[in-house]
C-alpha cells in the first residue's frame, strides 16, 4: 500500500461530536474485531489490501454510528461508502488507513466528509435532535421530589453500623438497589451528593441500550466486555480497575485540600460532586481517562498465575480448589474457611488505604461531622445487571467484583460503599468466592450480604387532594402525576402519545403487543386486575423476577436472606389506562389474554380466590371497559396515538353515570325491577374506576391506643378514604378477613345541592362475592356500611351488590325504606346477581368469548382440586370455613 504521504487533513472534514473517551472505544473496537486484517494491511499485501481496508472502514463506520446513536445524537454516517470503489476514487485513503493501522488510531477517519451523508440545511431536524438530547438531560436534573434519598442515606448508615455488629459479620461494603424501570434508581444515587456524600457514578448499560444516563465507556469496557477470559485474568482486571479508581480519587481529593477554607469541606465537596454528577461535564471524561491510563499501567504489574499456581505472595492463602474442598463440610459459623487470595489484591489495598487517608483529612476538617457511620463516599454502578451474566469460563463477573471489594473493605471501618443498581434482583446476589455455588446466599462461611434497597418512593409528582376537583380527576395532566416519577418527568418535553407509547413499551417490554405472549398478557392483567401469584408454584419466582426486571412490576421488599421478594403492581392509573388501551385494541386480544390467564390458573400459578374474587374483578372492570368504548365522545384519550392537550380526559378515568352503567351491566329493564325512587336517588351518581387495589386490613381497622390516633396510623375518615380512591380512579379489593363485603367502588354525587365540598359528595358500592354451590341471596340483607369493620356512615344512598356467580342465574333489585331510628341515615340499593349468564348480565351476549372464559374461572370453584384441599387442611383453624376445619375431607 505505497503512495505519497497523506493525512486526513487533505480531505474536507466535519468533526463528529464524540468525546475522547468515545473515540478511544472506537479505536479499540476496530482493533479487537480486525486484528489479523490490520496486520495484513500494515504488511502491505497488494492483492488483498483494498478488500481488507474496506472491511476495516466498514467496522469503523459501524462502530462510530453505534456510539452516536447510543448518545442520542444524529447519525449521518454512510456505511455504503465503505467500499473498494471509494478507495479507488480517493487513492489517498490507502495511506491514511495504513497510518491508522500503525498508530491504532482510527476514529478521525470517520470525520471525513466522504463518509458522511450530505445534509441540506434543515434547522427543524437539527432542532429536534438537540431537543431530544436536552430533554433527556433536563428530565434527569429537574428538582428532586420525595424522601427516598433520605431513606437510602439511613440505609447506608445502618449498613455501616451493622457491618461488624451482632448480626454480622457481613461480607463486604457493597449493597444494591433493586426496583423496576422509571422509579428513580439513577437519580437516587446522584442525589446522595446533596447529603454531603462524595458520589462517583458509573453506568454499565449495554452498548445497544439507548437509555439515559449514557453508558460510561471506560468502566463498562473493563468490567462488562471480553469476559470470556479466565477468572484469574478477570480478577486482575477488577483489581487494576479499583486500584485506578482509588488512585484517581486520591489525586482529586488531594487537589481539594488546598481549597478548604474555615474548616468547611462541604462547599468544596459540593463543587467536585457538581462536576462529576453532571452527565455532560468534561470533568467526567477527564476522570475516566485518568482511570483508564492508571488501569493499563497497573494491569501490566499484576502477575497472572498459571493454572494451579498460588496468587500474590501470601503462601498461607488457600487456592480456589482448596476452598472448594472445604465447602463440603462447611457450617454457617465456620470461620476457618477463607477465600483464595486475589491477583493484584495488594495493589487494591494500598491504593484504597492511601485514598482513605486523604479522605479522612478532608472530613476531619469538617467540625460538623456527626457520625463515623454517615456515608462518606459512594461508588455507584448503575445498570449493573451485565455483571451477573455467566462467563463461558464458568464465573460471574459480579462474584469476582464482590471478592475485590471484600479484600479492601473487610477490615475497614470507613463508611465507603459500593452500590449496584438494576431492575433485576440478580444484582443483589454478588456472592463471593467463585467456588461457592450460585444458589447459596452466604459469601464465605456465614458472612452475610445486605438485602437490596427497594424504597424509592411513589406519587412524588401527584396533585394534592385539594389541588384538583373531583370533576377534574380524569384529565391526563392529573392522572400522569400518580405512580413512578418517570411519567411526569416526560410531560412538557414529549407529546402525550409519546408518553403513552413509552409506557406501553415498558409495560410489555416490546414496541408491539403480542396477545399470545404470556409475560405481556400477565403484565396487562396484573396491573389492573390484581392477579395473585401463588408463591409456592415452581414458576413463580422466575416470573416475578422477570416481571420486576422487564414488565414494570414493583419490588416492595426482600427477605433478609434475599430468598424471597414481595412484589406487585401498586396503584398507577396512567399505566392502567395504557394497559386498557392495549387490551382492547381488538376484541380478539381480550380473548387471547383471558385464555392465557385461564392456563396460568389451571396450572396453579395464579390464584382465583376463595369466593370468586378474581372472577368478579374481571367481570365488573371489563364491563366498564366495554361500556365506555361503546360510543366514545370526541376529544377523549382512548388510544395511544392521541396528540391533543393535557387537559383531555382519559377514557378509562372518565366519570360514568351509575344509572347508565347498571343498565349496561344488568340490562335495560334494570331500574324497572324496583321502585322509581331508586333511579331518582342515583340521578347524579357516578363511578370512574380504572383498576383494582388490594387492602391488607379492615376498611375500618381498630386503633390500638390514643397515641396512634394522632399519628399516620390513625384511620383516614371514610369520606377522605373514598375520595382519594376517586382521585386516582381505583376500586378496592378488601382483605380476605373483611366481614360482610369483599370490594368497594367509589361513587361521586355531582350534585350542587350536596354542598361545595367534594368530601360531602362521596358514597360507595359495596360488593360481596360468593362462589359456592348454594345460593346466598339472604346474605345480601346483612351487608351494611355501619359494621364496626367498615364504618362508612353517610346521608347519601349507597349500593350493596351480592355476586353469587356459581349458581343458577337470577337478578333481584330492592330499594328498602329506611328503618326508623336506625343509625343508617341513607338508603341502600340492594342487588342480588347470580350466575354468569346473558340473562343476568345481558352485555355478555355481545361478548360470548369473554362470558365463556369467566364461566371457566368460576367453575373451578366447584372443582375444589386436591391441591386446594391439601393446602387448606395444612392451615387448620386459619378460618372458620369447612375446608380449614374438616380434616375428614381428605378421605372424601
Amino acid at each position: 500500500m505505497s503512495g505519497s504521504t497523506s493525512t486526513s487533513q487533505d480531505f474536507p472534514t466535519t468533526v463528529l461530536p464524540l468525546t475522547p473517551q468515545q473515540r478511544n472505544e472506537i479505536d479499540r473496537d476496530v482493533v479487537q474485531k480486525n486484528p489479523r486484517i490490520l496486520k495484513m494491511i500494515d504488511e502491505d499485501t497488494e492483492d488483498t489490501s483494498d478488500l481488507l481496508a474496506t472491511i476495516t472502514l466498514g467496522t469503523l463506520v459501524e462502530a462510530s454510528s453505534k456510539l452516536l446513536k447510543g448518545g442520542h445524537l444524529k447519525v449521518n454516517l454512510d456505511l455504503g461508502m465503505a467500499t473498494q470503489e471509494t478507495l479507488q476514487k480517493h487513492s489517498q485513503l490507502r495511506e491514511i488507513i495504513r497510518h491508522a493501522c500503525q498508530t491504532r488510531s482510527f476514529s478521525h477517519i470517520a470525520d471525513l466528509a466522504i463518509f458522511q451523508i450530505p445534509q441540506a440545511s434543515d434547522p427543524v431536524r437539527s432542532s429536534q435532535d438537540e431537543d431530544r438530547s436536552d430533554f433527556l438531560y433536563d428530565s434527569f436534573v429537574r428538582p428532586y421530589v420525595g424522601k427516598a434519598v433520605d431513606g437510602f442515606y439511613e440505609y447506608l448508615k445502618n449498613n455501616n453500623m451493622e457491618f461488624r455488629g451482632p448480626h454480622g459479620p457481613y461480607y463486604a461494603k457493597f449493597c444494591s438497589i433493586v426496583q423496576s424501570s422509571g422509579t428513580g434508581k439513577s437519580r437516587l444515587m446522584i442525589e446522595l451528593r446533596n447529603k454531603g456524600v462524595i458520589v462517583l457514578y458509573m453506568n454499565l448499560r449495554d452498548r445497544s441500550d439507548l437509555g439515559f444516563p449514557m453508558r460510561d465507556l471506560v468502566p463498562a469496557h473493563i468490567l462488562t466486555e471480553d469476559t470470556d477470559c479466565t477468572a484469574a485474568e478477570y480478577t486482575a482486571r477488577c483489581c487494576a480497575f479499583f486500584t485506578a479508581i482509588f488512585q484517581t480519587l486520591q489525586e482529586d481529593l488531594n487537589g481539594i485540600l488546598p481549597r478548604l477554607r474555615s474548616g468547611k469541606s462541604d462547599p468544596v465537596i459540593k463543587s467536585w460532586n457538581d462536576q462529576m454528577c453532571n452527565m455532560r461535564s468534561n470533568a467526567r471524561d477527564e476522570f475516566f481517562q485518568k482511570v483508564h491510563s492508571r488501569y493499563e499501567e497497573t494491569l501490566t504489574k499484576i502477575k497472572i498465575p498459571n493454572p494451579g499456581e498460588k496468587t500474590d505472595v501470601n503462601s498461607a492463602a488457600p487456592t480456589a480448589e482448596e476452598t472448594t474442598a472445604k465447602l463440603g463440610s462447611m457450617s454457617l459459623t465456620d470461620e476457618k474457611i477463607r477465600a483464595p487470595k486475589l491477583e493484584g489484591e495488594s495493589f487494591v489495598m494500598t491504593s484504597y488505604n492511601n485514598m482513605l487517608m486523604v479522605l479522612q483529612r478532608i472530613l476531619t476538617e469538617n467540625k460538623d461531622q456527626v457520625s463515623n457511620h454517615d456515608p462518606k463516599l459512594v461508588i455507584a454502578f448503575d445498570e449493573a445487571h451485565p455483571l451477573s451474566k455467566m462467563s463461558t469460563k464458568g464465573f460471574r463477573p459480579s462474584h469476582i467484583i464482590g471478592r475485590t471489594i471484600n479484600c479492601y473493605s473487610k477490615n475497614s471501618d470507613a463508611s465507603v460503599w459500593v452500590v449496584f443498581a438494576s431492575t433485576t434482583s440478580q444484582v443483589a446476589d454478588f456472592s463471593a468466592p467463585k467456588s461457592i455455588h450460585d444458589s447459596l446466599r452466604v459469601a464465605v462461611a456465614g458472612q452475610l450480604l445486605y438485602p437490596p434497597y427497594t424504597r424509592l418512593g411513589w406519587d412524588q409528582n401527584a396533585d394534592s387532594l385539594s389541588g384538583t376537583s373531583a370533576n377534574g380527576v380524569a384529565s391526563f395532566d392529573h392522572i400522569v402525576g400518580f405512580g413512578r416519577p418517570l411519567w411526569k418527568s416526560l410531560v412538557g418535553k414529549r407529546s402525550i402519545s409519546e408518553v403513552l407509547e413509552l409506557a406501553a413499551q415498558k409495560l410489555c417490554k416490546s414496541i408491539t403487543f403480542d396477545a399470545n405472549d404470556a409475560n405481556q398478557a400477565l403484565a396487562i392483567l396484573s396491573q389492573r386486575f390484581g392477579l395473585d401469584i401463588c408463591l409456592g408454584h415452581p414458576d413463580a419466582v422466575s416470573y416475578l423476577e422477570k416481571a420486576v426486571a422487564s414488565y414494570l412490576r414493583i419490588c416492595f421488599s426482600t427477605t433478609e436472606d434475599r430468598m424471597w421478594s414481595f412484589t406487585g403492581y401498586p396503584s398507577e392509573p396512567i399505566l392502567s389506562c395504557v394497559a386498557a388501551m392495549i387490551l382492547h385494541r381488538t376484541p380478539s386480544d381480550v380473548n387471547f389474554v383471558l385464555g392465557i390467564l385461564k392456563k396460568k390458573i389451571d396450572g396453579g400459578m395464579v390464584e382465583i380466590g376463595q369466593s370468586g374474587e378474581l372472577a368478579s374483578r374481571l367481570l365488573l372492570l371489563l364491563a366498564k371497559d366495554l361500556f365506555v368504548r361503546k360510543d366514545p365522545p370526541n376529544g377523549v384519550i382512548w388510544d395511544l396515538l392521541y396528540n391533543g392537550s393535557g387537559d383531555a380526559e382519559l377514557i378509562d378515568c372518565r366519570k360514568v353515570s351509575v344509572i347508565d352503567f347498571l343498565e349496561y351491566l344488568f340490562g335495560q329493564t334494570f331500574w324497572s325491577r324496583t321502585v322509581k325512587e331508586a333511579k331518582a336517588a342515583f340521578q347524579h351518581a357516578y363511578i370512574n374506576f380504572s383498576h383494582w387495589v388490594s387492602m391488607t386490613e379492615f376498611i375500618s381497622p381498630p386503633v390500638p391506643d390514643q397515641t396512634d390516633a394522632d399519628s399516620l396510623s390513625a384511620r383516614c375518615s371514610p369520606e377522605e378514604w373514598t375520595l382519594r380512591h376517586w382521585h386516582r380512579t381505583s376500586a378496592v379489593q378488601c382483605c380476605h378477613l373483611q366481614p360482610l363485603v369483599d370490594k368497594m367502588i367509589p361513587i361521586y354525587f355531582d350534585d350542587p345541592t350536596r354542598g361545595p365540598e367534594d368530601l360531602s359528595r362521596v358514597s360507595q358500592i359495596f360488593i360481596s362475592d360468593k362462589a359456592g354451590k348454594n345460593r346466598h341471596e339472604y346474605d345480601l340483607g346483612l351487608v351494611t356500611r355501619t359494621h364496626d369493620s367498615i364504618q362508612c356512615l353517610s346521608s347519601l344512598p349507597y349500593i350493596a351488590l351480592l355476586l353469587d356467580l356459581n349458581v343458577e342465574p337470577k337478578l333481584n333489585v330492592t330499594f328498602p325504606e329506611k328503618e326508623p331510628y336506625h343509625i343508617e341515615t341513607g338508603r341502600c340499593l340492594r342487588i342480588y346477581a347470580s350466575g354468569i349468564s346473558e340473562s343476568t348480565f345481558p352485555f355478555l351476549s355481545q361478548h360470548p368469548e369473554v362470558a365463556s372464559q369467566l364461566r371457566g374461572l368460576v367453575s373451578r370453584q366447584k372443582e375444589a382440586p386436591s391441591q386446594t384441599i391439601l393446602e387448606a387442611l395444612v392451615k387448620f383453624g386459619s378460618t372458620a370455613r369447612l375446608r380449614n376445619l374438616q380434616w375428614e375431607l381428605q378421605d372424601a
